[in-house]
């Protein structure tokens, strides 16, 4: 059994008393409202969700919780009205559970667990109990975590005791319990340590993962300020500290539905017939120990590099180890294939991940029920990876199901398995060399991006905007990795079918494209490394027409929740580890203004003429040429004169960017720039101002003579 489980229950037994109290409700409404009577939970903003439904005091707690999150965390100009409309559903879900009896009678043993488990955890540190014992108790009258979690716990517990970093963590309610609890058992410099070890947790777990553990800070800045400790849990924490991932995302995918694994039991599952006999699934990379020992993806490959060797990003080697250790749980399905045709094998995972030594080869195992044995061939082809999580693919789960079941349907799944390459590094200060811009406004942008997820470069022409968005995903992921950034342009005639998937004529009818978008989310979900999805002319093409229903799923605290697709079968959702930065002329009359629905999903960065910055200085410098820097020093005196005129204004400055160039800076180059860039630029800024167009003209052209 498993701690998820019960949510898992409760949401559905919810959307059921919704279903028969709302009948008029639309299944799409009933799904929002019971994910928003979650938002508690899947943000993990309170220190117990449940404990929030025992009396009218924990409710309005629950609901000032909720705001303070949006406000700060989240960021939100609509705080306090999505405050209430997350309120009303989780007073309806009160309602619920006080028909079941109350919250504590229908939760169970799960609603204060975390006082067994400490417990148990106490009597191992004390030494009367052996770890062993302990874990064994745990297990026993706390089941809803595994033996491994169990494990943990009492590890956690003596870290907390003695004040050192621990790299695993418990949940908010587990931690915060452990540390107030040892300060009342212990002592207050107990506690210290303990609060003490979890910042060090926490400042780690940002560094690997890009995640502010919001919950367990605002519960340890509680616990401190109560006993007169001084020690900041503010944000202050993570200066100087760059994430090594950015997966700080507020809703996650729903982990208490049955997930579905395509497995291969070895190269050419030649370990089949021993799986099956022992009853396990079993994967190898031996060298790499215990897992669970690995508190991030990042951990992982760099004790791959270390053990195996090369510079290689490990992607589909990390990403199979993790998600064998971490994400696989009981009750998911196992189908076996081999080769790229075959299924050969169907089952249900039983047991929690294990670390067994005494084997030979493939260590890293659990246990598992196999239902089916045989041969089916599979008429699409199958994923080589070793472990491929195809939940997603509702069509190909199916597909492979009827298989088994006798039932016929006609679908694929993609194989994303890429070459290994490496990449020339790209640094902060690579950008600033390129970039013309101040390293604070750098900063500015890159926590925008990160925080937000959606950022706009908007500015006049010529300021570099498309320039710098490239640069700074490179900057972002550390090395120019061109596979993790993808460019795309919008026009008028760009739509959903484009971006996300249509049908598309063929020789013989119509057969289902999937669009852009939609390839590069499915890639960037296979890695725990940013990508970063370009759009140049963001303005010009029709954002709910391209986006459709995922327009919500852009949103930072939306990522990862998953929308059923208009033209497939299919559950899809935006990664938080896709980062979407848009460009728009600010110069561009011919547009319309963004509607309230694209401004607020998006953070938007002024980009402004950079002559000033000390980056073109240098490049004024290195090319040392007196009439260049006249028609520098010529061109601001025209952008004070646009900037001050009503009818233009700083979105419509000339941009430096005309004047940058690798060719050697000679007067007929200068001459070009003038005459075929900037006059013609001029007239269509004053298109009605003939003596101002031609007095600027000629001002020009004089400069450069």
């Amino acid at each position: 059994m498993d701690i998820q489980e019960t949510i898992s229950r409760v949401r559905k037994e919810y959307k059921d008393y919704l279903r028969e109290k709302h009948p008029d409700w639309a299944e799409s409404s009933l799904s929002t409202h019971v994910s928003d009577a979650f938002y508690l939970y899947q943000n993990t903003i309170a220190l117990s969700f449940w404990k929030c439904f025992e009396s009218d005091e924990s409710m309005a707690a629950a609901k000032q919780d909720i705001l303070e999150y949006l406000k700060h965390d989240v960021m939100s100009e609509r705080a306090e009205e999505r405050t209430a409309g997350y309120f009303n559903d989780l007073k309806m879900l009160k309602e619920f559970l006080d028909t079941k009896g109350g919250v504590r009678a229908y939760v169970g043993p799960e609603y204060d667990c975390e006082v067994t488990v400490y417990k148990y955890a106490k009597m191992s540190y004390d030494g009367a109990l052996s770890s062993d014992d302990a874990v064994a108790a745990m297990c026993k009258e706390v089941p809803f975590f595994g033996e491994t979690s169990h494990k943990l716990m009492v590890m956690l517990f003596a870290s907390m005791m003695e004040g050192t970093r621990y790299t695993r963590r418990g949940n908010t309610e587990t931690t915060i319990y452990f540390i107030a609890h040892i300060g009342q058992d212990y002592g207050k410099d107990r506690m210290v340590n303990a609060l003490k070890a979890t910042h060090e947790n926490i400042t780690y777990y940002y560094e690997q993962t890009g995640n502010k553990s919001n919950s367990i800070r605002r519960g340890c800045t509680k616990v401190a300020k109560d006993n007169n400790i001084v020690m900041d849990f503010s944000e202050k924490m993570f200066e100087g500290i760059i994430p090594k991932e950015s997966s700080d995302t507020a809703l996650t995918v729903d982990d208490t539905a049955v997930r579905y694994w395509l497995y291969a039991a070895g190269d050419g599952s030649v370990n089949w017939e021993n799986d099956y006999d022992e009853g396990i699934m079993a994967i190898g990379w031996d060298d790499m120990g215990d897992l669970m020992q690995y508190s991030s993806k990042e951990e992982m490959r760099a004790k791959m590099r270390e053990v195996y060797g090369g510079t290689s990003s490990y992607k589909n080697q990390v990403h199979a180890t993790w998600q064998f250790a971490n994400d696989i749980k009981p009750g998911d399905i196992i189908f076996v294939k081999k080769g790229r045709k075959e299924i050969i094998g169907r089952g249900v995972v039983e047991g929690e991940y294990v670390y067994d030594p005494t084997r030979e080869h493939y260590r890293n195992t659990r246990t598992v029920r196999w239902t089916d044995k045989g041969l089916w061939e599979h008429s699409e082809q199958l994923a080589m990876k070793t472990l491929t999580d195809v939940t997603p693919y509702t069509d190909f789960v199916k597909k492979t199901q009827s298989l088994f079941d006798g039932e016929s349907t006609n679908v694929a799944i993609q194989d994303e398995d890429e070459e290994e390459r490496t990449y020339d590094p790209y640094t902060a200060d690579d950008f600033l060399h390129d970039v013309f811009m101040e390293e604070d406004r750098y900063n500015i942008l890159k926590a925008l991006l990160l925080t937000k997820k959606n950022v706009i470069l908007q500015g006049a022409p010529g300021v570099g905007k498309t320039f710098a968005a490239k640069r700074l995903a490179y900057s972002i992921m550390g090395e120019k990795d061109t596979n993790r950034v993808k460019m795309v342009q919008f026009h008028q005639s760009y739509s959903y079918e484009d971006f996300i998937m249509g049908f598309r004529p063929t020789e013989t009818g119509f057969e289902l494209k999937k669009g852009v978008f939609y390839e590069f989310c499915r890639k960037a979900a296979e890695d725990d490394r940013p990508y970063f999805f370009i759009i140049d002319e963001i303005n010009r093409g029709n954002l709910s027409k391209i986006f459709g229903e995922l327009f919500m799923l852009i949103e930072s605290d939306k990522r990862g929740v998953e929308l059923q697709l208009l033209y497939a079968d299919e559950q899809f959702s935006i990664p938080s580890n896709v980062y979407i930065i848009g460009m728009m002329n600010t110069a561009d009359r011919s547009l319309a203004m963004l509607d309230y629905a694209l401004r607020r999903r998006f953070a938007f960065f002024e980009m402004t003429p950079a002559f000033n910055s000390s980056g073109f200085r240098a490049y004024r410098a290195k090319i040392n040429n007196p009439k260049f820097d006249r028609l520098i020093a010529t061109v601001e005196q025209l952008n004070d004169v646009i900037a001050n005129d009503d009818s233009l204004g700083e979105g419509f400055c000339i941009g430096h960017s005309y004047f940058c160039t690798n060719a050697t800076v000679t007067d007929d180059w200068m001459k070009s720039v003038v005459e075929f860039e900037l006059i013609p630029l001029l007239k269509e800024y004053w298109f009605d101002e003939a003596a101002k167009v031609k007095d600027w003209s000629r001002t020009l052209r004089e400069v450069v003579k």
